[in-house]
């Protein structure tokens, strides 16, 4: 059996229903043709018979046979479309009148046996229709009306057959139309439909070898059942994939499952090896400090006996070689410092002590320190401070020196002729915060693309490859991470052969009030001053600082600009001269001091040598005074300000202020703190009581009312917040402003005892201007003058800065050796009690000895022994294990041992006095 295809099916049911339908409608509407029409010819036969027969009564009943056939001929023609005869027949159904005599007309006459026509009638035959209608004579009334006859018309059927044969055509053709938009429609339908059923089978069909076919499927005979056992292949193909897939799935769960269990494994391994690696780094760390400890005893021993050696009768051989055995020593003991500070920045266990400081004079000493090394290599090394940078910071003064000195020691060590400029900018970041540039750039070999890169990573020098540097290269890396910890960044710019510059940032904050001394700028004010400095960026350091002074300036940078200057035949008031110096040169000074003097009132000299001697020897060609480069800016400003300033005769006594009528209660349980503190307080107030403990300040509150109290926190008996509470809530001094004084200032300490009543803080060591400006602030006390104090000559020791102990005594000597004094007598038992707590593992007893001797080197000017008794408190008071701060107990041991091998020497022991070495 053939079937049709999807196309000629839908055109099948489309067509079909349509026909039938049409056909349907068109017999329905003939066949309602036809009737109207036959309806229509019986009505119009009707409306003719009728009244002709009302017409037709008179003459009917007076026999007037010729007006009869006048009427009925009128009536004929006026319908003589439809009418074909009309005819009038007596009551015996005879003829008595017609309007066509045709041979038929017999059809009109009713038969003899009918019965009289009463009503109207109708006949119809397939051609023809006849109407009967009866003529009535009407009689007067009361009397019955006669029947006269009848009259017949008939009618032809053509207009009904056309009708019917017009309606049928019409039908036809309607059927045929529709016929006609049924297929079209159906052909559109059928595309619309076909079309992506092809396409799907198509694509079925393409892929046919991929899906997977049902052998008990019957063999699809249409396009409906071929997408249908496509579309079942498909399903049966996605079953199977998804059954693929989920066996995957499970397969890479379960693979997964034992990654994860590897993973956990490989987890704990890793933290097995992560405390196994800090129990290493912890053992390395302690390894470190052991033989730090064990180098550094022989090393202080080389290093001292090196320097009384120096001092004995010796040859220029022997002298030599003591120097060379004396620097080779130090460049040891400084590679075993950085190997301890790197090992405590690995643990982070390298504190930040943030103070205020005069950022110019900080890094005016630095560069001090710097120009030996630079003077011996003939080096220009200038420092550039920018005019706008602020000169009152808080920050680690200690930690930005020694990063600056790595950074700029390796640059005057890796530079053989040429430059070393160190330039400082600052970036305001807001009221209170800024943010230090510091840079150092040198003309010296430079660094390749490889060493840029590893330049703050390996532990080797990165100059190595030059083949003539040597180095641990411990310093940058040390550097980095310092800088790191003040929030700062590190970096460097470099090509081969043509230089480097490193360049560090640091955050810092402003300090409100000024931390350096003034200097004499105002009696420069104005002044004229000849300068002459052929090395390009010294001379730059210098014109900033002498224009800021307000100097009117001449500049010269050659001997031809000197000259043109002497030949405007201009008087200065100052002179200012720069020359490099050799031996060979000092007679070329001497005539230069000689052709500047008679242009100005005082001529001053800058030489790059830091001799003493050879300065005075310069100094005796005519200039009145000598300076080393590069000048650090208190010394010139004091130079040049000289022979403005009042003279002052030996005999004449300091002008003080006078002092303030207060009363001052200080406690502290350091004998030497509170020497120092009394001694301070009294030129500035006119009576000064002190206590040992808080349990004795609290007592002598009771009795007495003072005007301001400075409490020290950790004491004996009662400690010092204690003691405020009870002085503050039981005692004559409730409302007294008490001022805290400690030695160890951890961060959030000072917000801390703010909160627990302390009106202000002050940190160990007290500087003297801040305790000035802190008894301004609540006592309204005025600055007394500065008396001169005669300078002392001290010894050298590594381990004493006396520059840093008259600054903490207020300048003067006299104290400031007294509290050094202090110091040496009570170290050997200080160290003792502070071994015995250490071997008796008693953490309460050496955190008490620590933080007393750190409260004792805060005045004496012995910055390594304050820095680790700072580090030891502050590790004993975060929790640190004992075995954890053995690194510097041993560094400690080193110190101590070195401090007391330094002034067990002759002219220390002539400063102050014999001291007995530790147990």
């Amino acid at each position: 059996m053939t079937t049709l295809a999807l196309h000629h099916r839908i055109l099948l049911l489309i067509v079909a229903p349509t026909f039938f339908i049409s056909v349907s409608l068109g017999w329905y509407f003939t066949q309602a043709r036809t009737q109207d029409v036959r309806h229509f010819l019986e009505q119009q036969a009707s409306n003719i018979a009728e009244p002709l027969a009302l017409a037709s009564t008179e003459a009917l009943a007076n026999r007037n046979q010729q007006a009869l056939r006048q009427l009925l001929d009128i009536s004929h023609r006026k319908n003589s479309p439809l009418v074909k005869s009309i005819a009038v027949f007596d009551t015996q159904h005879q003829l008595f009148a017609t309007s066509n005599h045709f041979p038929h007309i017999s059809r009109l006459q009713l038969t003899t046996y009918s019965p009289p026509l009463q009503f109207t009638e109708l006949e119809s035959a397939p051609d023809w229709l006849i109407i009967r209608t009866p003529i009535w004579l009407n009689a007067e009334q009361g009397v019955q009306s006669e029947l006269l006859g009848y009259l017949a018309v008939q009618l032809q059927r053509d207009s009904l057959r056309l009708a019917r044969q017009s309606s049928m055509l019409s039908s036809i053709i309607a059927v045929l139309v529709a016929l006609l938009l049924s297929a079209i429609l159906g052909w559109l339908a059928s595309r619309t439909l076909t079309r992506p059923i092809q396409a799907m089978l198509q694509l079925l069909q393409q892929h046919q070898h991929l899906l997977t076919q049902d052998p008990d499927a019957p063999t699809a005979s249409h396009e409906m059942e071929q997408l249908a056992q496509g579309l079942h292949s498909l399903i049966l193909c996605c079953q199977s994939l998804q059954d693929d897939m989920q066996y995957q799935i499970e397969q890479v769960t379960a693979d997964l499952e034992q990654s994860m269990e590897q993973l956990e494994v490989q987890s704990i391994e890793l933290e097995l090896g992560k405390r196994k690696a800090m129990e290493e780094n912890r053992q390395k760390t302690e390894f470190l400090a052991k033989m730090s400890h064990e180098l550094r005893t022989p090393l202080n021993g080389v290093l001292g006996f090196t320097r009384q050696l120096l001092k004995t009768q010796l040859s220029a051989s022997q002298y030599d070689y003591l120097q060379t055995i004396q620097k080779s020593a130090n460049s040891l003991l400084v590679l075993v410092n950085d190997v301890l500070d790197f090992a405590r920045l690995e643990e982070g266990r390298m504190p930040l002590n943030p103070q205020p400081v005069s950022l110019r004079e900080l890094l005016d000493d630095a560069t001090e320190l710097l120009a030996a090394q630079a003077f011996e290599k003939h080096l220009e090394l200038a420092l550039i401070i920018d005019p706008s940078c602020p000169d009152d910071v808080v920050v680690d003064a200690t930690r930005l020196t020694q990063v600056l000195m790595n950074v700029a020691g390796n640059a005057i060590k890796f530079t053989e002729r040429g430059s070393v400029v160190i330039r400082v900018r600052a970036s305001i970041l807001s009221e209170h915060q800024l943010s230090l540039h510091l840079s150092v750039q040198d003309t010296g070999i430079g660094l390749t693309e490889e060493q840029l890169q590893q330049v703050f990573r390996s532990a080797g020098n990165h100059k190595v490859n030059s083949g003539k540097y040597t180095g641990a290269g411990l310093g940058l890396m040390i550097s980095q991470k310092l800088v790191h910890a003040m929030n700062g960044h590190i970096g460097v710019e470099s090509q081969w052969g043509k230089g480097a510059t490193f360049w560090f940032t640091l955050e810092c904050k402003r300090h409100p009030t000024t931390v350096a001394e003034p200097l004499p700028v105002h009696l420069l004010d104005g002044k004229r001053l000849l300068y002459f400095e052929p090395q390009q960026y010294s001379r730059e350091a210098g014109l900033h600082l002498l224009h800021s002074w307000g100097l009117h300036v001449t500049p010269c940078a050659t001997q031809a600009q000197l000259q043109q200057a002497l030949a405007h035949q201009q008087h200065y008031d100052l002179a200012l001269l720069g020359r490099t110096l050799s031996l060979h040169q000092l007679n070329q000074i001497q005539e230069l001091v000689q052709r500047v003097k008679p242009h100005c009132d005082h001529c001053f000299l800058l030489v790059n040598t830091l001799s003493p001697h050879l300065r005075e020897a310069i100094q005796l060609s005519g200039a009145d005074a000598c300076l080393s480069k590069p000048v650090h800016h208190r010394k010139l400003a004091m130079v040049l300000a000289h022979p403005y300033a009042e003279p002052v005769t030996k005999h004449s006594v300091a002008l003080k202020a006078a002092k303030s009528n207060a009363r001052v209660l200080v406690v502290d349980d350091n004998e030497a703190n509170l020497k120092l503190i009394h001694t301070l307080l009294s030129e500035l107030v006119v009576s000064v009581d002190s206590a040992m403990n808080g349990a004795e300040a609290w007592h002598k509150t009771t009795r007495h009312l003072y005007d301001m109290i400075f409490m020290d926190i950790n004491m004996p008996v009662m400690d010092g917040i204690e003691a405020c509470q009870k002085i503050q809530q039981s005692s004559l001094n409730e409302q007294t402003p008490v001022i805290a004084v400690t030695a160890h200032a951890i961060a959030g300490e000072r917000e801390r005892l703010l909160q627990l009543g302390f009106a202000d803080f002050l940190s160990k060591p007290l500087d003297e201007h801040m305790l000035q400006l802190t008894l301004q602030e609540h006592l309204k006390l005025s600055k007394p003058a500065q008396p001169a104090r005669p300078e002392l000559v001290i010894p050298h020791s590594n381990y004493i800065d006396w520059s840093l102990s008259l600054q903490r005594a207020g300048g003067k000597a006299d104290l400031a050796l007294e509290m050094l004094q202090m110091l040496c007598r009570s170290l050997p038992e200080s160290y003792q009690l502070i071994q015995q707590a250490w071997q008796a593992q008693d953490t309460e007893q050496l955190l008490q000895h620590v933080h007393k001797l750190h409260g004792a080197t805060c005045y004496s000017g012995v910055p390594q022994l304050k820095q680790l008794t700072e580090q030891l408190e502050t590790q004993l008071k975060r929790g640190q294990s004992l075995a954890q701060l053995e690194p510097e107990m041993l560094e400690l041991s080193d110190v101590v041992e070195g401090l007391l091998q330094d002034i067990s020497g002759q002219d220390w022991q002539q400063l102050i006095g014999p001291s007995q070495q530790p147990a």
